[in-house]
């Protein structure tokens, strides 16, 4: 019953795929019953990039509830992983294991038999093995079959790892799902393994400003820590609050990746205190909603917005008076955009409020994760003086087939008539 609570918002999506005779249960046993190896060598794994590409997927990968055996070294961690603890990768990767979905496992095991295999960067295999390999560098990432011949794993930023493992991550999940029976043949398309695949956020050469960059975050939840996950692993220095009412719970450890099962408490004090020395996050212990946060305005330049709840991310942008980056998920899709003052808000973009507000939304770790990079990216490249143009104001993808040329969509944001928070573009 546990696994079956914490795994709850992948169960439902699952759900999306399979017949309505196929009960949890056996969508929970499928998962925990996939079986992955993830192999890595030493140069492989004495990179920061290197090692947070691995780190990343593991994370992913578990919080799924998929079993994981680990053919790593145990080589010492080159600067803090969060939510890893201690100082050792194998080791944290472990104790992370023990600590996420209950009966899901890291082990360093060689003998446990597995279903797939992931590879990094240029490590050799001994044998043919199914699966992928993964390899990237400062702002790409890219899986191709482990016979494809990789390169060492040295880049010098984290981006691109996190990428590579947000790429490999639904293929797992689709390896689990394709053992059940599907609800439509336009499954078998959906679900079929991608033999290669790769995206780049073209940030390199991007220069962070040296100064602290002011930024309010509404939301702790998923796509939000899937942002802080990736900006805790970049030289950059943030200083602002973290609008956050909701306290963890079991259900989260399928997808909000700066918590353990173990956590308790206020989610914004639990991600705040993951935040390394160059990032300092208040907690504000409420939603943002207007008229009731009318006190905590202004709000900062720079506002990120990662929750779920249409109307309260009208009301951020109400508030706001310069940049807004809205990550938002629907089932398998992720979306994310930004709004500068004159340009359409984030009502031209989420018109419609679907008045979900308390239901249990189907979501799985790899679509919260790619929301919450894509917006952390969008951030950096703002503060970077490098920002989208206006026709890519809005960044649409989907996960599950990022192999084809429709998985990803960039497009500007209609100004409209209609606009529920009346922008300046939806008047002109």
């Amino acid at each position: 019953m546990m696994a079956r609570e914490a795994l709850d918002r992948t169960v439902r999506l699952v759900r999306d795929a399979v017949p309505d005779e196929v009960s949890d249960d056996e969508i929970v046993y499928r998962l925990q019953a996939m079986r992955v190896r993830c192999v890595a060598d030493d140069a492989n794994v004495t990179s920061r990039s290197g090692q947070t590409a691995l780190v990343t997927l593991i994370s992913l990968v578990a919080r799924m509830g998929v079993q994981i055996a680990l053919d790593v070294p145990d080589v010492e961690l080159v600067g803090p992983q969060p939510p890893l603890r201690g100082t050792r990768l194998r080791s944290a990767l472990i104790d992370l294991g023990q600590d996420l979905v209950p009966g899901t496992t890291v082990t360093d095991d060689p003998a446990i038999p597995c279903d797939l295999s992931v590879v990094l960067g240029n490590t050799a295999v001994a044998r043919r093995q199914a699966g992928w390999r993964m390899t990237g560098g400062t702002s790409s990432g890219t899986i191709a079959e482990i016979e494809t011949r990789g390169h060492l794993w040295d880049a010098s930023g984290p981006i691109g790892g996190m990428t590579s493992a947000a790429l490999v991550a639904p293929e797992i999940l689709k390896a689990a799902v394709r053992a059940l029976p599907l609800r439509h043949p336009i499954w078998r398309e959906l679900l079929a393994p991608c033999r290669s695949a790769t995206w780049d956020f073209e940030v390199n050469g991007l220069a962070l400003p040296a100064e602290v960059t002011a930024v309010d975050i509404i939301s702790a939840g998923a796509i939000s820590q899937a942002a802080l996950f990736a900006l805790f692993r970049l030289p950059v220095k943030l200083v602002g609050r973290l609008f956050e009412h909701d306290v963890a719970e079991l259900s989260n450890v399928n997808r909000q990746v700066l918590f353990r099962r173990s956590d308790s408490g206020p989610k914004a004090e639990i991600v705040g205190r993951c935040a390394p020395p160059l990032i300092d996050l208040t907690p504000v212990l409420e939603p943002f909603t207007l008229p009731a946060s009318a006190q905590r305005l202004p709000l900062a330049p720079h506002v990120v917005v990662g929750v779920d709840d249409i109307p309260a991310r009208w009301d951020v942008q109400r508030a706001a008076r310069c940049w807004v980056g809205v990550g938002a998920t629907s089932h398998f899709e992720a979306s994310t955009s930004s709004h500068l003052p004159r340009q359409p808000c984030a009502g031209c973009l989420h018109p419609v409020d679907d008045a979900r507000r308390g239901e249990q939304i189907p979501t799985a770790s790899f679509i919260s994760f790619w929301a919450g990079l894509a917006l952390a990216v969008r951030l950096l490249r703002e503060i970077g003086g490098n920002p989208y143009g206006p026709n890519r104001q809005h960044l649409w993808l989907a996960p599950l087939r990022m192999d084809q040329r429709n998985a990803t969509l960039w497009r500007p944001v209609a100004a409209r008539s209609d606009c529920p928070v009346a922008c300046a573009a939806s008047k002109a």
